[in-house]
């Protein structure tokens, strides 16, 4: 299918599922080949990419692991030539109160979400840099500082 993308190829993290997956198909339906780095297979975004005709790349790798992010990007260079676009979409979201939540698991989240969009930018820095049309794209959800109805910090105490 021809599109206003067609000749570039999109990067999604996190585009096994969910908003990802979305994304992923809708660049690949304006004509973009699609890369998609996930740590759970992204076989479900594979058929949707298949199903607009353009080329499909995928990867189990973890966003905040640097030499992960390089090798991935070799890969897709390899497979599908240089990104034009960068959508940093992987998340991790801790479902916890605060006195539930460890340190390790605190880091866990900065580590995927802060250092993990710093890592796969600079990972792809290079052809987006040489790409006439060179494109990131940060997503991120307010729906984090929505209160769920388990949560005890944002509850308001009980009248006695």
């Amino acid at each position: 299918m021809a599109g206003r993308l067609t000749g570039k190829t999109a990067v999604v993290t996190g585009g096994s599922t969910g908003i990802g997956q979305e994304i992923a198909r809708r660049l690949a339906s304006e004509g973009a080949d699609i890369a998609v780095a996930d740590v759970n297979p992204a076989d479900e975004t594979r058929e949707l990419v298949a199903g607009t005709g353009r080329r499909f790349f995928s990867d189990k790798v973890g966003v905040s692991d640097e030499d992960a992010i390089h090798g991935f990007a070799a890969r897709v260079r390899s497979e599908l030539g240089a990104a034009d676009i960068l959508v940093n979409n992987a998340a991790a979201v801790l479902l916890a109160d605060i006195d539930h939540v460890t340190f390790d698991e605190w880091r866990r989240t900065f580590a995927v979400n802060v250092d993990g969009a710093f890592l796969t930018t600079k990972a792809f820095l290079p052809d987006l840099k040489e790409s006439r049309s060179g494109r990131i794209i940060n997503t991120t959800s307010s729906s984090y500082w929505t209160p769920s109805l388990h949560s005890s910090l944002m509850s308001p105490p009980m009248a006695r």
